[in-house]
């Protein structure tokens, strides 16, 4: 039988798919075109894991139930725009496939490559994997309950060890935790750790657990499957699915939600959907969380030297009431460092640069240089411990540094020069990979200045902001927070020093309009870009859009000043995109607006647009208050700079009312010999009719004809209401007898709708 070919196009990447309606899921009558689909809407998210990572696939082209094979080889159709590597083996050189964008994976589905196996390093970093894994294999009919005690007892111990485990369902029978390393140790270095590991641990649990690869030798025991993080084995990857009965994926999940799965084939393609919906990426921190690779000698004891060195430290803090952490035994690698935001009596960051066993630490009231050449004031501080490379939580109040702290940067760093009182680093992390020289002036100040940025040379302005999706319902699962829509002038705010510059939605430079936001001394950074809306507020709070309009297309000093005092500006800012040159976009929501929070000073004309858990009481109170409506925002999601993003959902609220059509304007273009808007008049309780103003949308060809048809016998010389209007000399006036019903979103200032939207008539019987 000819194959069914279909040619599509997908983000400029032309595709050849066929045989959509074959089904390679029997049990469950999952076809080749549900799996094209669902691989093409999760690649967002699981291209995070397999970028740029080479692949072995399985594949099954003729169904799970009619066998598969493994291929490693890039196939000789493969298109050009697809990337390869070849990686050299004991007898060959294999061309390894690459998925780079979305249309490579709906590419691989056409393929039935069922099930995707990246390795575990990019290519451009092959001797460098970035993360280990564990696969516990639960023996034949084994309780799948066993599994989910020792994934948890494992969690307790690597976390114990100082590592951030991360767990999915296998899709299989088992579970797989994955644990993200810094890439800077060779593949032999990390299977010797990951050996000791798990030799301790299966030590620690030698009725549940066993090491022993060949099925005779495990004793009814769950494997803990080591073997394949050698260079080149594969595991599957976060989001693949699975070629088993029931159409299963090997799905993220978080470790709370770990305790109600019953079976590793619970997330399918017919399901996931809810499971997204409600956690989002649950593997969002996974890069952020990289740790060192902590050498397996780690011993019990603190060493006296570093003991030594962090008496100060000690001294200063009172253990039972402070998070912080105290002295642990820790092996050190001589090449970490973070950096902390720290909201602590002013805000200030805190530089720690690993060296001898501590942290050296250095307090940056004005934050670290954001420019070649710029030079900022650094207190030496004293020695920290190595456990503070991770630490956030708020320090309580009557404690030393009492106040918030967050991990601004972490990450690895190499110094480039050592001298007494004088040093040169380059700092490697995500957002933050940059040249110092920090120096002693006199006693504890210091100086750094910024040698070289390799992340950008300059911010380029203006920025396109993220677009929100519409959602018709307000979605009300927990992992969302909720603010109010604002109705204004979205608006990027970029402070830079003492200078403040506003940008519109498409980039124009407003800020001459709103001299009001211009003041640099409403912000506690040094630099930042935030992401806000300019409103003007009537005596309720409510916005009055028509007012920050006019605002917006005022010209001449003196009439800005004028419309400054008469009509006051805010802004409420909901976002921040770029914190003392650091982009944060890749950060979570949450974490986001709160660094944003601290950024600038709750002042009359900056504000926090406030978020609430409570998404229906919020949605109830703000259509009370007539207002546009409300947005959704998930609390893990990125911001994506110029694209539209359901991280970001807003729902309006619209209103059904019945109004009176008491005329027309004469048709223009397509509409010639139509009609462009209709008046409005609404009926009031007294009786009387009220102007609403005009609707034009809502209507196809066949309904203006319609309309116009029964506007034949109702036309009159003299309009029925005295509101005058922009197009009375153009209008053709009805006796106000057909009344019909409208949808608008709400009232302008001067009370007519705003984005009415015509539904039909309504004929009185």
């Amino acid at each position: 039988m000819a194959k069914q070919v279909i040619h599509t196009e997908i983000e400029g990447r032309k595709l050849k798919i066929s045989n959509l309606q074959k089904v390679l899921y029997p049990a469950v009558s999952v076809t080749k075109a549900e799996i094209i689909q669902y691989y093409l809407s999760i690649a967002p998210i699981m291209l995070k894991y397999i970028k740029d990572r080479p692949l072995t696939l399985i594949r099954f082209p003729d169904g799970i139930d009619k066998g598969s094979f493994y291929t490693k080889s890039k196939p000789d159709w493969t298109p050009s725009w697809i990337k390869s590597i070849g990686i050299a083996h004991s007898e060959e050189t294999i061309q390894y496939l690459l998925a780079h964008e979305n249309a490579t994976l709906v590419w691989l589905a056409n393929l039935a490559a069922l099930e995707i196996h990246p390795m575990q390093m990019f290519s451009a970093e092959m001797e460098k994997p970035d993360h280990f894994i564990f696969d516990l294999d639960p023996p034949p009919n084994g309780d799948f309950q066993v599994v989910k005690q020792i994934a948890f007892e494992l969690k307790d111990f690597l976390e114990n060890k100082g590592y951030a485990p991360f767990v999915k369902t296998s899709g299989s029978k088992g579970l797989h935790i994955f644990v993200p390393i810094i890439p800077e140790h060779t593949h032999e270095d990390m299977v010797a750790q990951v050996k000791t590991l798990a030799k301790i641990f299966v030590k620690q649990h030698p009725t549940t657990c066993t090491l022993a690869m060949s099925k005779e030798k495990r004793g009814g025991k769950t494997l803990i499957d080591i073997f394949r993080n050698h260079k080149a084995h594969t595991t599957v990857a976060p989001y693949s699915m699975r070629g088993k009965s029931g159409a299963p994926l090997s799905f993220p999940i978080t470790w709370e939600k770990l305790k109600d799965i019953h079976n590793s084939k619970d997330i399918t393609i017919r399901n996931y959907q809810q499971y997204l919906d409600e956690f989002g990426d649950v593997w969002e921190t996974f890069y952020d969380d990289a740790s060192a690779l902590i050498p397996s000698s780690t011993t019990d004891e603190i060493d006296p030297k570093i003991a030594e060195k962090l008496d100060d430290y000690i001294k200063k803090r009172d253990f039972d009431i402070t998070p912080e952490p105290s002295l642990a035994p820790v092996k050190t690698r001589g090449s970490q460092f973070c950096v902390q935001l720290h909201n602590a009596q002013n805000l200030h960051y805190d530089l720690r640069l690993e060296k001898d066993g501590v942290l050296l630490s250095w307090a940056i009231p004005k934050g670290l240089p954001t420019k070649t050449g710029l030079k900022r004031l650094a207190i030496r501080t004293e020695d920290h411990p190595m456990k503070y490379l991770d630490f956030e939580g708020v320090i309580p109040k009557g404690q030393y540094g009492a106040g918030e702290m967050w991990v601004y940067a972490r990450g690895s760093f190499v110094w480039d020069s050592q001298k007494d009182g004088s040093y040169k680093f380059t700092c490697k992390a995500d957002g933050l990979n940059r040249s110092y020289k920090i120096y002693r002036t006199k006693d504890a100040q210091w100086i750094i200045e910024l040698i070289k940025n390799n992340d950008f040379e300059k911010i380029s302005l203006p920025i396109d902001p993220m677009l929100a999706g519409v959602s018709k319902k307000l979605p009300t699962s927990s992992k969302y927070t909720y603010e109010i829509k604002w109705d204004g002038i979205r608006s990027i705010i970029h402070v830079d020093g003492k200078y403040v510059s506003v940008y519109s939605r498409s980039g124009r430079n407003i800020s001459t309009q709103f001299p009001e936001l211009l003041n640099s001394d409403l912000f506690e950074v040094e630099q930042g870009i935030f992401d806000g809306e300019i409103v003007c507020l009537d005596e309720q709070g409510r916005p009055m859009f028509s007012q920050v309009i006019s605002r917006m297309h005022t010209k001449g000093e003196s009439s800005i000043n004028l419309a400054t005092k008469k009509n006051p500006a805010v802004c409420y800012l909901f976002d921040c995109i770029m914190l003392d040159g650091k982009y944060i976009t890749k950060e979570p929501l949450l974490r986001r607006q709160a660094w944003m929070k601290v950024a600038f000073k709750s002042a009359n004309i900056f504000r926090r647009s406030e978020t609430m858990d409570d998404g229906q009481a919020l949605y109830d109170a703000a259509k009370a208050m007539s207002l546009e409506g409300v947005m959704a925002k998930d609390k893990n999601g990125l911001y994506t700079i110029g694209q539209r993003s359901d991280y970001w959902l807003k729902v309006k609220f619209r209103i059904n009312e019945q109004c009176y059509i008491a005329g027309y304007t004469k048709g223009e273009g397509d509409r010639s010999g139509l009609f462009g808007s209709m008046h409005l008049l609404k009926p009031e309780d007294d009786g009387t009719l009220k102007y609403m103003g005009k609707v034009g949308t809502g209507f196809d060809a066949k309904k203006m004809k319609m309309l116009m048809k029964r506007f034949e016998d109702l036309v009159i010389d003299k309009k029925s209401f005295k509101e005058k209007t922009d197009d009375d000399k153009d209008s053709v006036w009805l006796k106000p007898e057909l009344l019909c019903e409208i949808q608008f979103a709400s009232l302008s200032s001067t009370g007519t709708y705003r984005e009415p939207v015509f539904l039909k008539l309504i004929d009185k019987q």
